[in-house]
């Protein structure tokens, strides 16, 4: 059973995303002469609107529509924008025959796209500059269909919170200050505020573990925490090893994975304990990113609350569960 969880991981976790300098990385895959013409912003016709998620594992899917096809994305703040599963977006207009290479060598049927009617509910997108991937692999391994994933740069003028705990999102628009108004806070309960680094439409929280200060991409298709087992060697005498397991990745390269337990996670002015966490090397993730990171906050760090991340204001907060109105 670990075994099963940590591929499905794995997997889902090599199509994070970063994009810049006219080249766009899907996880392995990097596309060359990527277009990064801004698109327009999108027409937003409400004060909050209040999406329905759907779980699949450990994932968070909600609706929406391409054009005239309605069906489940997956939340991913690991990707900078929308990815499109190419088993239905194949015959999609190809721009500027992006080349697109993996770690292992050269992969066919990838290219950037532009998608001219994308909707969640009162959310409308005109035009919108799209990555088509292979996801057949996320559908196989949760057995429901997935037209794609839905980046940060979708929400980058708004706010979002995601309570799992009613399975609802909430996109919110944001007064001249960057902030919820009043009057649209939905939750008021806060525990934790916290800066964070944007950059490369990816999300990085500054934090430690027993006071050893570390880098972490947040990532809400990360079905666990992961923490890169060469960078944290300082920290690893303060961790309770459960497991290990030996695993093959995508291009058949053999990797070690080690479940440990730790206490002492520190993110913004609050301390996490009793955490669980995948120790494994990091290398090919940080590339994808842009950066050197230490680790990744997965579900087992956001399932612990509701959560808003502001894109405006670059600032994370976590609520507590309660019964608020």
């Amino acid at each position: 059973m670990h075994k099963l969880y940590i591929l499905l991981l794995f997997i889902i976790c090599c199509y994070s995303s970063v994009s810049g300098n006219n080249r766009v990385t899907v996880g392995n895959i990097t596309f060359k002469n990527a277009v990064n013409d801004p698109d327009p912003a999108p027409n937003a016709d409400f004060k909050t609107l209040v999406v329905p998620i759907k779980r699949a594992g450990n994932l968070i899917v909600i609706e929406a529509t391409v054009d005239s096809l309605e069906g489940n994305f997956v939340l991913d703040t690991g990707a900078p924008d929308l990815v499109l599963n190419e088993t239905y977006f194949r015959d999609y207009t190809h721009i500027e025959d992006n080349e697109a290479t993996g770690i292992t060598g050269g992969l066919t049927g990838s290219f950037s796209t532009v998608v001219h009617n994308f909707t969640i509910l009162d959310l409308q997108y005109s035009r919108l500059t799209a990555q088509v991937t292979d996801l057949s692999f996320m559908e196989n391994s949760r057995k429901i269909k997935i037209l794609g994933l839905l980046g940060n740069r979708l929400f980058s003028n708004f706010a979002l919170t995601v309570d799992l705990f009613r399975n609802l999102l909430y996109i919110q628009k944001l007064d001249k200050d960057g902030n919820i108004p009043e009057t649209e806070r939905v939750y008021c309960d806060r525990f934790l505020v916290s800066p964070f680094r944007y950059s490369n439409d990816i999300i990085f929280f500054k934090g430690s573990v027993n006071n050893y200060p570390l880098l972490f991409a947040f990532d809400t298709a990360a079905e666990t925490n992961l923490l890169d087992y060469d960078k944290i060697k300082k920290i690893t005498t303060a961790m309770q090893v459960t497991g290990r397991s030996k695993l093959t990745g995508v291009g058949g390269s053999d990797f070690e994975v080690i479940y440990a337990k730790y206490d002492g996670l520190i993110i913004g002015d609050r301390m996490f304990m009793l955490n669980r966490v995948l120790l494994t090397n990091l290398d090919k993730m940080g590339s994808s990113y842009g950066y050197s990171i230490d680790g990744v906050l997965g579900y087992d760090f956001f399932v612990r609350g509701i959560f808003t991340i502001n894109y405006v204001k670059k600032e994370f907060e976590m609520y507590i569960y309660t019964y608020q109105q």
